[in-house]
């Protein structure tokens, strides 16, 4: 397998970006001052977190897209961080449908990721401690109401801003990220180590069934074909990924993470056509919902 040094830059014009980044399938890039003026940087430490929002439950995964969670308090789930050889208290629920599971499944070998937090849902302040979206580059989703947003992930089933808080050793596998959407990683404490393949190398990557820190070329012969793109992303770094790259994350050491989708004049037919394939839901949800009608009804704001 071939690899390439993802590049650092800083001082990017929007129309830099677009042509060097967005341009094609994109290329990634670490953006080393996209989060100079967030308070975030200096003020996100795992006890702040810990003490402001402890009380929140939420679900630790083995790894994106597993089949079984462990619903839990944030704040236990931080005192986990530091001894992630302990149990973690809570209990196991199926992420297909959120129901509690009468067993344990089959032991994992990455610990608990804090992946189902939802924490700028439940806490909109935390939006003040960061710029929602990079200076480089445009961001659609800013021109839409939280109502509108709302809408956006209740059909995607995902966030658009999303903090993930992991010890060393936590995984994010091999993916794509949903509907076409182009997404960053912001840095705010600790290391990761962050693999990326183009789009082109998808007939190498078996559907994310291989894995390209240790891979079987037994049964992925054509994963050697494969060019990764990689770097260890530094606290205060961002990185940006286009559209349709595929990823895999490790934590090198605890971490926090602002990981934001977002779409723009690039992608947006793309993103676009996976909402409208979820409208008979959403037509469910609008008749259940009150609150949605009333604040997108015609003369309302």
């Amino acid at each position: 397998m071939k690899t390439i040094a993802i590049e650092r830059k800083a001082s990017l014009s929007p129309d830099t970006f677009v042509r060097d980044h967005l341009h094609g399938i994109g290329k990634p890039v670490i953006v080393t001052d996209a989060m100079e003026r967030w308070p975030a940087v200096s003020k996100w430490s795992f006890e702040y977190l810990k003490s402001s929002y402890g009380a929140d439950f939420g679900t630790a995964s083995t790894g994106f897209y597993s089949e079984a969670s462990r619903l839990t308090r944030v704040d236990a789930y931080f005192d986990y961080l530091d001894n992630p050889t302990r149990e973690l208290p809570g209990f196991w629920i199926r992420n297909q449908d959120c129901k509690p599971m009468r067993g344990a499944p089959a032991p994992a070998d990455t610990p608990f990721y804090l992946v189902g937090w939802y924490a700028f849902q439940k806490h909109p302040e935390l939006y003040e401690d960061i710029t929602p979206a990079p200076y480089f580059v445009a961001d659609w989703l800013l021109a839409f109401n939280p109502t509108m947003r709302e809408i956006f992930e209740y059909a995607a089933g995902r966030e658009y801003w999303s903090l993930y808080v992991g010890p060393a050793g936590s995984l994010s596998k091999l993916h794509t990220d949903f509907w076409r959407t182009h997404a960053y990683l912001a840095q705010i404490r600790g290391r990761k180590k962050c693999l990326l393949f183009s789009p082109t190398d998808s007939p190498y990557l078996y559907n994310g069934e291989v894995d390209p820190e240790n891979p079987d070329l037994e049964r992925f012969a054509l994963f050697d074909r494969a060019t990764a793109y990689e770097c260890v992303l530094e606290p205060g770094e961002m990185l940006f990924m286009p559209a349709d790259w595929w990823h895999q994350v490790r934590a090198l050491e605890k971490s926090i993470t602002i990981s934001h989708n977002f779409f723009n004049d690039s992608n947006v037919n793309d993103h676009l056509a996976g909402i409208m394939g979820k409208l008979p839901m959403l037509a469910e949800r609008f008749g259940k919902d009150s609150d949605w009608r009333r604040t997108l009804a015609p003369g309302t704001s």
